[in-house]
């Protein structure tokens, strides 16, 4: 029996890393390669399918408690079944073009990966503090160990204990203001800390406040909200790329996650009356995020910044408190894994092949490599706002939501943010087709099928989204709508 209740997706995460080290430690160094990426690859694969079923038919179920942690509840609904469909599909893709990337250390890589899954779907299925918390450090500590991986490189070391760092200190204050709440409530679960907080007269106590305060700051750090920003610069890049894809893509929306689900579910807006703070950092992150990506010659650095810069549009959003704010938030959760995974890939793809991050030493890169710099383009005209790819979609309903909301002036923000990311992005463009090809830039192929693959499909999804929005949401209101359907 689990110490804390498990769902399905869950459980076959756990098994197959399991069965990952046993397979990658017991094969030869070849095998072990090739045991250890099919193995994590069909759990992803597998986990996947579970809760894609889950999501279409709707499954909403609570679990627990678990027999060690009194008190553990998992609760399975749409909005963690949304993300976790976005979660593993980029893990999948990430896990099929590590295969050609990854050179050495195989079995510690994919179970580091499966490690890292199973964290982030526990912080989406937790229904209480303990079980969110348990999640939570476990997500944390394989990303250091992720961020880490190539610690022959100072530069790996030194990002991953800026990381260690700062994500402790989030992580502190997350468990402080989950103490706090206890204290104030006598409950562990979050439903259960949605009643008793639901007092007004409770909710302008000090402690409340704190609670409140301790929570948010702690979940600002992961997601790397302005000023809690700076870790993620250093540690995206120095990180193999396709764990960037994964950082970038899918990691830090699971702070994003939690500033959904506690904001719209434990510490209700009516009392706390927390919107106009949350708009302002997330006015404060978008603009941070897009004025120094524009500056930047290094190319995973410039990603980097863009996703501080999303993450800025994300939190607009659900600060804006309406149904579009929220829906274009929730959506665009998904449009920016896709699109900054395809990046990060499309990026990590010509550091392979010329062994340089500079921009300027990766001038008519896309010349020499016309699938991959293809790729990286439908990505990044994604995320400078190109009507047609899937970006376009989620920005233009949080704007919309903005100016359908009492806070419309704070939209024209948003709208020069879009522009300035639209600048820099095209300018990436322009480096590696239309200028001459640098020094490094060498006559070269294209990588191999398990590094293209995902690349392509990534870049045909923006596409889809892109062009054919409404099923995506759909679900996306779909899974909003289980939440507002707790309160």
């Amino acid at each position: 029996m689990w110490l804390l209740p498990v769902p399905d997706q869950l459980e076959v995460l756990i098994v197959g890393a399991l069965v990952t080290l046993a397979v990658g430690s017991l094969s030869g160094r070849e095998w072990g390669r090739l045991a250890s990426s099919v193995t994590a690859t069909v759990s992803f694969t597998a986990s996947l399918y579970i809760t894609l079923v889950q999501f279409l038919n709707g499954y909403r179920v609570t679990l627990g408690p678990g027999q060690g942690i009194p008190g553990s509840v998992i609760v399975v609904d749409q909005l963690s079944n949304f993300l976790s469909l976005v979660v593993l599909a980029i893990f999948v893709f990430s896990s099929i073009y590590s295969v050609g990337y990854i050179e050495e250390r195989h079995t510690e890589f994919f179970s580091l990966l499966l490690v890292l899954a199973i964290g982030m779907l526990g912080v989406f299925y937790a229904g209480d503090a303990v079980s969110f918390f348990i999640y939570w450090e476990v997500m944390s500590l394989s990303s250091y160990l992720l961020v880490a991986f190539n610690y022959r490189e100072w530069e790996a070391v030194e990002a991953s204990l800026k990381y260690l760092i700062m994500s402790s200190t989030g992580s502190a204050a997350l468990l402080f203001g989950i103490s706090l709440l206890y204290g104030l409530t006598g409950d562990l679960t979050f439903a259960g800390m949605r009643s008793v907080l639901a007092s007004e007269a409770l909710a302008r106590e000090t402690w409340s406040i704190a609670a409140f305060a301790f929570v948010v700051g702690g979940l600002a750090v992961n997601a790397a909200v302005a000023p809690f920003h700076f870790w993620l610069p250093d540690a995206h890049p120095a990180a193999p790329s396709p764990v960037s894809a994964l950082l970038s893509g899918v990691v830090i929306k699971t702070g994003v996650y939690g500033m959904l689900r506690l904001l719209l579910n434990v510490f209700p807006l009516e009392q706390y009356g927390w919107q106009l703070g949350l708009l302002m950092l997330g006015l404060v992150t978008m603009t941070v995020g897009n004025l120094m990506a524009a500056l930047q010659d290094d190319i995973k650095r410039l990603l980097a910044f863009s996703s501080i810069a999303n993450i800025g549009y994300i939190v607009f959003g659900i600060s804006l408190g309406n149904q579009l704010g929220l829906v274009g938030s929730v959506l665009h959760v998904l449009n920016h894994a896709v699109a900054k995974a395809l990046l990060f890939l499309s990026a990590g793809s010509f550091i392979h092949t010329f062994h340089t991050r500079s921009l300027e030493e990766l001038s008519g890169a896309g010349k020499v490599l016309p699938v991959t710099g293809i790729t990286y383009s439908v990505g990044a005209l994604s995320l400078a706002g190109v009507p047609g790819l899937n970006a376009f979609v989620s920005e233009y309903v949080i704007i919309a939501g903005a100016l359908a909301s009492p806070f419309w002036p704070f939209a024209v923000v948003m709208i020069l943010n879009v522009l300035i990311g639209a600048m820099y992005h095209l300018r990436v463009i322009q480096t590696i087709f239309l200028k001459p090809s640098s020094q490094k830039v060498n006559p070269a192929r294209e990588p191999g099928y398990s590094m293209l693959v995902p690349m392509v499909i990534l870049a045909i999804a923006a596409i889809v989204i892109g062009v054919y929005p409404a099923p995506f949401l759909s679900a996306a209101e779909a899974a909003l709508r289980s939440v507002i359907l707790v309160r």
